[in-house]
């Protein structure tokens, strides 16, 4: 009588799970949003969202609730201070033994309208040629300029954006820091 009793228990056990565990049930869950009276007509629902949430949705993660929109006017067009011609080095914008290096300025994190400026500059020619490790522009030859990459910071020979970009075989014209210049990466 107690196996008898067992054997029934165990299969009332398992009822519940084999009446779950149908064929052709679906992983799909619908859900209807309920916020306009249950007519199922009311937009999206989100789920996170607390019942008294906009009908929009949430406030978007990033835009923090203390943000406050500095009021910059809009941006004209970029600053430029170019002294010399970086893609034609030696054609006289320098003094000999100088190189054309490009540059980009940021501007004063204390000054949240702020503009970058792109320019360049003439200064002692350095040595740094594709790959070389460079702590600023001037460890570069003429003709290069010091970025950041994957790789860590080195010298990466300057190529235009259109047309023949001059790269060593491998590298790739990419657009680097200063607006309307490339760096064979």
């Amino acid at each position: 009588m107690r196996v008898r009793t067992f054997l029934i228990l165990a299969l009332a056990a398992w009822v519940p799970v084999l009446a779950v565990a149908q064929p052709g049930c679906s992983s799909v869950v619908e859900i209807t949003d309920t916020r306009d009276g249950g007519n199922g007509e009311g937009g999206f629902l989100f789920i996170d969202a607390p019942a008294d949430a906009p009908p929009d949705g949430p406030t978007p993660a990033d835009a923090p609730s203390d943000y406050v929109d500095p009021g910059c006017p809009d941006a004209g067009p970029p600053i430029q201070d170019f002294q010399c011609d970086a893609y034609h080095q030696g054609n006289g914008d320098c003094a000999p033994g100088e190189a054309c290096y490009i540059y980009v300025q940021y501007p004063d994190p204390s000054e949240p309208c702020g503009q970058e400026i792109y320019g360049s500059f003439c200064y002692p020619a350095g040595s740094g040629t594709q790959g070389s490790p460079c702590g600023g522009g001037q460890d570069c030859a003429a003709g290069y300029v010091c970025v950041i990459t994957g790789s860590g910071t080195q010298c990466v020979q300057l190529c235009p954006l259109v047309g023949n970009d001059n790269c060593p075989p491998g590298y790739v014209c990419e657009v680097i820091d200063v607006e309307g210049f490339g760096g064979c990466l």
